[in-house]
């Protein structure tokens, strides 16, 4: 099953080793095969990706060696 994002996240883990190289920490916009561009905060990256691709889905993702998992709770039950 594909999701919207999958083509970048592939791109994202094949740049990953660059990225922590020149931008650990950072926050990298990726649309489509290319990584846009690094920014220090989450907030700058996502007012960068809206700017240029709108409503359009891009990925933004901070560069670190390993994905820390998140859980969430739903208080929506499935009937």
């Amino acid at each position: 099953m594909s999701t919207p994002l999958d083509e970048e996240l592939r791109v994202f883990e094949a740049r990953r080793a660059d990225l922590l190289g020149r931008a650990r920490g950072q926050y990298a916009l990726v649309k489509g095969d290319r990584v846009v561009d690094t920014f220090v905060s989450l907030e700058d990256a996502l007012k960068h990706g809206y700017a240029e691709f709108g409503n359009q889905p891009f990925l933004v993702k901070q560069v670190i060696e390993t994905d820390v998992p998140l859980e969430f709770a739903s208080f929506n039950v499935a009937v």
